[in-house]
Parts: structure tokens; sequence; C-alpha cells
């Protein structure tokens, strides 16, 4: 049985193979250039935007290589640096942050009076050099404190290895940024700041105690200088006053117990006029070194300074705001007020820490997103507790060494003007008693010519007042070290006004080296 369509199907079949028309076969042949052409359309626009990647790549690189500090050695020296010249050393006084130390002249080619030679350690001591570099590098340290953290940036790519799933290569980019350190930089920046102070102020004391220092080298050179030339003197006349005792002995007309007793007193002056020597070499070899010169320099030195009455009333006038003066006690609150930012900071760090970022990726199948990311610490188990208990305890440590400090302040500034007052009233004695002594003296050496006086007896007046003169200059010279120590713990005298000049010094910045 055929079915009804069969002779429709055996039709079919039978018809001839008609090909197609020109015009319907057109579109398919000119299908193909256009795909090719759109495929080497995109792959230059994706060499294109893969040039245009690496070169902004390669622009970012050179930006951030062009803000980056640059590295150059600098070997150690290997021989010692003294000035071998005394005028090698440096004399802008200007420099100094002392007002009375920066308006002294130096003369190189005079003797250096106190004043001077003071000056001259502040600019040319070495320890004094290394300090400086000190208070660079807390300038350096505050300048860091300052900074914003760097943004974290994140990338990542996965290449997939025999995936049916896969049809391209994935990748993933981040960008975040800690939040935190925006709530704590304002105190790391004030903390910073006194830190600073308080260093520049370390370093005006140091500068205080090296000036005062080469003071006290001066005060003692000058009275061993002064000091020699009486002895001298007295050496002299004993060695006079031997011979004609030893001829007197020699002619029966002295007894030797007379001639030994000058033979001893000689003895005894030449033991300390060798003694004065030592402690000569060793001021020298001193100042030296505080001055930075080399050993064998010569340095001439002016007279022992004279001590004005108005010395004890400047200091009490100064002791009485003397927490404003001395640049140690202001460096001492400067560094409080650092360790109050401290604590204000780690009780700021006790809250949680929030990180931003953003991201961009793409997975293997194609599928691209951007995304938003949060991220905090959750202060559980520390929270910054012990560093909170670390900061307050160096507080407390803090304010109890200042008041130390003042009160130590206070006790040797009464302690040193007791002494000054008792060396002054010791001082008057003596004066009152040289007049007597000189006119004893005088009348001696009269006597002596007259034939009234023995020689023994000519020579003990005139050295009993040599031995009165020998009293004063140490009288003078203990009065002069007491009067440093003054400008020292008050501030008075010298070193007056000086700190209103540390507060001008302290904002100073960093500076590139």
């Amino acid at each position: 049985m055929i079915p009804d369509d069969a002779p429709v199907a055996a039709g079919l079949r039978a018809m001839p193979q008609v090909p197609n028309p020109p015009a319907a076969q057109a579109p398919r042949a000119s299908a193909l250039p256009t795909l090719a052409a759109f495929v080497s359309q995109v792959r230059r626009q994706r060499g294109r935007a893969r040039r245009l990647s690496q070169v902004v790549s390669l622009a970012s690189l050179l930006l951030v290589l062009g803000g980056c500090a640059s590295y150059q050695a600098r070997p150690l020296a290997e021989r010692a640096d003294s000035v071998r010249a005394l005028r090698s050393l440096s004399v802008d006084t200007a420099r100094i942050p002392l007002p009375r130390l920066a308006a002294q002249p130096i003369d190189l080619d005079r003797p250096l009076p106190m004043a001077a030679v003071a000056a001259l350690a502040v600019l040319d001591n070495p320890s004094l050099r290394l300090a400086r570099d000190r208070l660079g590098v807390a300038q350096a340290q505050a300048f860091a404190a300052g900074l914003l953290p760097d943004p974290r940036f994140s990338a990542s790519r996965d290449v997939p290895r025999h995936s049916p799933g896969a049809s391209t290569t994935a990748y993933s980019y981040g960008l975040d940024f800690d939040l935190g350190s925006l709530l704590t930089r304002p105190a790391a920046e004030a903390a910073a700041r006194q830190h600073v102070r308080s260093v520049n102020l370390d370093l005006l004391w140091q500068e205080w105690q090296t000036a005062s220092q080469a003071q006290l080298i001066y005060v003692r050179l000058a009275a061993l200088h002064a000091r020699r030339g009486l002895l001298l003197r007295e050496q002299a006349l004993v060695r006079r006053g031997l011979r004609r005792s030893n001829a007197a002995v020699t002619q029966g007309n002295l007894s030797r117990t007379d001639a030994d007793a000058q033979l001893l007193r000689l003895q005894s002056l030449r033991q300390r006029l060798a003694a004065d020597d030592r402690n000569r070499v060793d001021l020298q070899s001193r100042l030296h070194a505080l001055l930075g010169l080399a050993p064998g320099v010569p340095l001439h030195l002016a007279g022992l300074p004279d001590i004005g009455p108005e010395a004890p009333a400047q200091a009490r006038a100064a002791l009485a705001r003397v927490a404003d003066i001395r640049p140690d006690l202001l460096a001492l609150r400067a560094g409080y007020a650092s360790q109050e930012q401290s604590l204000r900071e780690a009780v700021l760090q006790q809250f949680p820490s929030i990180s931003v970022g953003l991201s961009r990726a793409r997975d293997t199948s194609d599928v691209n997103t951007v995304g938003f990311g949060l991220s905090f610490r959750l202060p559980l188990f520390n929270g910054s507790r012990g560093r909170i208990a670390v900061a307050r305890a160096t507080r407390r440590e803090l304010r109890d060494a200042y008041q130390l400090r003042l009160d130590q302040t206070q006790a040797q500034v009464e302690q040193t003007l007791a002494r000054l007052a008792l060396l002054r009233r010791q001082q008057a004695a003596l004066r009152a008693d040289l007049p007597a002594l000189r006119a004893a003296a005088a009348s001696a050496r009269q006597a002596l010519a007259d034939g009234s006086y023995t020689l023994q007896q000519a020579q003990s007046q005139q050295l009993a007042l040599l031995d009165q003169r020998l009293a004063l200059l140490d009288l003078r010279e203990q009065q002069a070290e007491q009067s440093v120590a003054l400008d020292l713990l008050t501030g008075a005298g010298l070193y007056r006004g000086a700190s209103s000049a540390s507060s001008a010094s302290s904002a100073s910045k960093p500076s590139a080296s």
C-alpha cells in the first residue's frame, strides 16, 4: 500500500537539483571577510589597549621612582679631624643661640677673654656637633610622623589549565587604605613636635654646660698663671735670701738652722710650682679637647675676670623664673608634653582600626565584578591596653623627674649663693689686712737698708705679704668659679635671655642631606 504522499516525495526526488541563484550566494560569500575584519579590528584594539596599559604602567613606575630618594655611600674617615691651627676655628658667633655669647667679638690675634673662649667652645666642640646631628634625627622623625601611610595595591592573575568551563583568564585588582591612621595622626604629629622641641632644648642645655665648662677651665688656667707669677717672685726672694744665708753661715755669722729653714721653704715653693705645672698641662689638654684643637696648638688667654657685686642679685632674680629660663627644665616640660600626646595616641588606638578598599575582578567564565571592602580590628584581647599602661607610667616618671630637677636647682642655687657670700666676707677681711702688710714689708726693706733688720726678718715680712696675695688670688678664683656655677644654674649674667632664642630654633624643619 502506497501512502498518499508518495507521489509527492517521489516527485521531489525526481526533480533535478537547481543551483542557488547568484543573488542568494552573495551574502554568504561576503560574511567571511566581514568576520575576519572584525577579528582583526578587535585584535588591533586589544593590542593598542595592551600597549597603552604598558605605557601607563611604565609612566607610573617612573613617577614613583622619581619621588624616591637616592643612595650615596659616605665612607668613614681614616684619621683624626682635630683642628691644627687656631685660625681654623669657627668664629661666627651669630650662630650661637646664647645672646650674650652671640654678641661677643673674637679676635684670635689677641689673648682671649673668658666669654670668647666660651663662644669658641659652643661653636667648635665636637660633642656639640654630634648633639646637633641628634637634633636632625629628631626632626626627621617628626617629618615621618606627619606622613600618611601609603595605600596598598594588590593584583592577581589566574590562567586556566585544561578546564572545559573556562573561557578566559581571570584577574583581580584591589586598592585599600587604613583610615585608623587619620584618627591617630594629629596626636602622633603633636608628640613628634614636642619631642623635637625637647631635643632642641637638650642641645641648648648642652651648649650651656659646654660654655660653663670652658669658663671654669679658663678661670683655673688664668688663676694658675697669676699664681705662678707670685710664686716665682717668692722663689726669687727665697733664693736670694738663701744665698746670703749660706754666705753668712760660712762666715760664722748665722746658724745653720736658719739657712736650712729657708732651704725647706724653697723646696716647698718648687713643689707647688711643679704641681701647678702638672695641673696646667691637664687643664690645657681639656680646653683643647673642648675646642676641638689638636694638642700643642698655642692658645693665649687673658687675665682672671673680675666678678661684679651684682651677680648674687641677678641670680636671685633669675631663680624666681628659673623654670622658664633653664633649657633642661624646659626640655623636661617639652618631653612631658610629648608623652601626654603619646598617651593620647595610645588611647585613640584602642578604637577599631578601619580599612576600606575597592576591587575589580574577572573570573574564568568572563564574569566581571566591581567590589567594595571593609575591614577592622576588634579590640578584644589587646586593645592597646598595654601601651596605655606604659604611657601612663612614663608620664608619671617624667613628672617626678621634672619636680626633682626643679627642687635640686633651688637647693644648688641657695648653696652657691651662701658660698659666694662667705668668700666675699673672707676676701674683705684679707683686703683689710693688706695695707698693713704692705706697710710692714716697706718698713722691713727700709730697716734692712738701715741695718736695724736682719735679712731673715725683712724676708719674713715680704713673704707674709706674698702669702696674703696668694690667699686673695685663691679667693678670687673661687668666687669666679661660683659665679660661673650661678650662670649655669640660673641663666643669669652670661646666659640672660638665652631661653627665648630656643623657641625660634625649635620650630626648624629637617633639612635634606
